[in-house]
């Protein structure tokens, strides 16, 4: 079972359909709390768990990461485009979000996990 961090409670990653699936991670708790850490500003959950049925629901891709607890959908006041840049200052210039698979960057969230590895660190569908 992950535990909360300074600015994040595991609830907050919880499916938003109710069904109570909320075994998210501890690496994506962290890499959130770096993330926000590192914008100095509140960050916004909008998605972390999902069950299979409200994954299907949202139009996520079968076997998402996010219905094994691996991915959250971000957002901030700051803009998506800047949490994007964070991400990139604290993975490849800072050494840090080690776990970080997989982020893509949409108009208005980015999308990040710690599943598997992929040809692509990085994509952007804004």
């Amino acid at each position: 079972m992950a535990n909360d961090t300074k600015n994040f409670k595991v609830s907050e990653f919880a499916c938003h359909c109710g069904c109570g699936f909320d075994n998210i991670d501890q690496r994506l708790i962290n890499m959130c709390q770096e993330i926000r850490d590192k914008l100095g500003v509140a960050v916004k959950i909008n998605s972390g768990c999902r069950c299979a049925k409200h994954n299907a629901k949202v139009g996520g891709v079968k076997n998402s990461t996010h219905t094994r607890g691996l991915a959250a959908d971000i957002s901030s006041s700051v803009g998506a485009k800047a949490i994007w840049q964070a991400i990139h200052e604290l993975h490849d210039k800072e050494g840090k979000l080690q776990d970080l698979s997989y982020a893509i960057l949409y108009k208005s969230w980015v999308h990040i996990d710690c599943g598997q590895k992929r040809r692509n660190l990085y994509e952007v569908k804004a």
